[in-house]
């Protein structure tokens, strides 16, 4: 009897076992990218796979996993589980007493990789908890700085910079090559596990804010939780991906970041006209270059993508869209400050993130955070500029530190209403996004 007890026992465990792994296997199916299906209209943020309404904000967060899991599939890859990282860290003093030099280092898969980021410290006294740090990707070309005036300028305000040189981490081309890769090889037979650029770079990102919060951040007087993560152009591309991927950034900056970014793959902004004098530009101004197509980045620039992304046939058969990858920062403890120029941005389509923008707003109401979901658009400049910096940290100041408004120099109001759209709404809404209600799904309040 106690035989039988023991194998029913057996059994029961082996079905439950048997069922678990094949609801597991339920969740994580998803069509084979060559085949996807086109969609009619954009994907619908507030909406499950199965068809269910988005209706509260622990709705939302099995619908962020959802998404994400998408993503991860068809679109930039997975990262890694941090539990099977051990990460560790050096601290050198620089030469004219700045800051320091912090090489990080990661152990994984048998393997070690390393890479260093340049750390500038403020003069002034550290608030109470410690500085909150600005990691600025930057470029390594020859004549850039090592440390960017828009680091400089943090440090003159309180705010630790960290100069981010992701191309140790992974290579800018299709080589796969890098920190990142050494520990994560590209060339797997599994295409889950073909981790591309733009996410390898936003793992650099996590490696950066996990040697914070190891003691990195303590030995320097850096408050680890207090993370500002900015990039131009593919690096802003980057900086979307890792605001969606790691939850511990406290303030995301995206700029310029174009197709592949916040900019969606269906919308075109190609022969519009647009009224730029609230910018400073003169009164009618058009958009005569044609947005990065999904052909340009399937091709030479597949690299930064995961392996299923180059049998995306059309944008139409694209399970997600990048409205939907600014929602995944939204948290009620977390901000989002997408940034970008209009003039001679055509490529990198600002009426696209604008969309982006405006169509992630309906998540940032729902957890009851609307105000933390924010757009600087500057007439012209492929970059982050002084200006963008200055209302940044006017911003962090009031929203991290308690600052009165009244008492910064920026009106950060127009953080939502120098969206040049103020004389344009119906343009943008009859001819701009034809995919969805505008009226319904964005409606133009703020």
């Amino acid at each position: 009897m106690r035989v039988l007890s023991f194998l029913m026992a057996v059994m029961l465990l082996i079905t439950s076992f048997a069922t678990a792994m094949a609801q597991e296997e339920e969740t994580m199916m998803f069509t084979d990218p060559k085949v996807l299906p086109k969609l009619d209209g954009m994907p619908e943020l507030l909406r499950f796979q199965d068809g269910t309404e988005v209706k509260t904000a622990e709705d939302w967060q099995r619908r962020r996993e959802e998404i994400l899991g998408l993503y991860e599939y068809y679109i930039y890859g997975y990262m890694p589980d941090r539990a099977q990282e051990t990460v560790s860290y050096t601290l050198t003093p620089l030469a004219d007493g700045s800051g320091y030099d912090m090489t990080i280092t990661v152990a994984a898969n048998e393997k070690t990789a390393s890479f260093t980021v340049t750390v500038t410290l403020p003069k002034t006294e550290a608030p109470a908890g410690g500085y909150p740090y600005f990691v600025e990707y930057i470029w390594a070309w020859p004549g850039f700085p090592a440390v960017s005036q828009n680091q400089l300028y943090a440090a003159s305000r309180g705010y630790a910079g960290i100069a981010y040189n992701p191309i140790p981490v992974a290579a800018d081309n299709n080589t796969f090559t890098g920190a990142y890769y050494t520990l994560y090889p590209y060339y797997t037979k599994d295409p889950t596990d073909k981790t591309g650029v733009l996410l390898a770079w936003a793992w650099g990102v996590s490696k950066i804010i996990d040697a914070m919060e190891l003691g990195a951040g303590a030995e320097m007087n850096i408050n680890p939780s207090l993370s500002l993560v900015g990039g131009v152009s593919r690096y802003g591309k980057s900086v979307a991906v890792a605001g969606a991927y790691d939850e511990r950034i406290k303030v995301c900056i995206p700029s310029c970041s174009g197709a592949g970014g916040l900019a969606p793959f269906r919308t075109s902004n190609q022969g519009k006209t647009y009224d730029l004098t609230s910018l400073g530009g003169n009164a009618a101004w058009m958009n005569e270059s044609m947005n990065e197509p999904l052909s340009n980045l399937k091709s030479g620039e597949s690299y930064w993508f995961t392996w299923n992304f180059r049998y995306l046939a059309s944008p139409e058969v694209i399970p997600v869209e990048q409205y939907m990858l600014s929602a995944l920062t939204a948290h009620p403890d977390r901000h989002m400050i997408i940034v970008t120029g209009i003039t001679s941005e055509g490529w990198n389509n600002t009426e696209g993130q604008c969309f982006s923008f405006l169509a992630s707003q309906p998540v940032w109401d729902l957890l009851g955070c609307p105000d933390q979901n924010n757009m600087i658009i500057h007439l012209d400049g492929h970059a982050i500029l002084q200006s963008d910096m200055e209302y940044i940290l006017d911003y962090c100041d009031v929203h991290l530190f308690g600052k009165d408004p009244a008492d910064v120099k920026s009106d950060l109001s127009q953080m939502k209403g120098n969206l040049f759209l103020e004389h344009n709404q119906d343009v943008l809404g009859d001819e701009f996004v034809p995919y969805l209600n505008w009226e319904t799904v964005c409606p133009f309040d703020s």
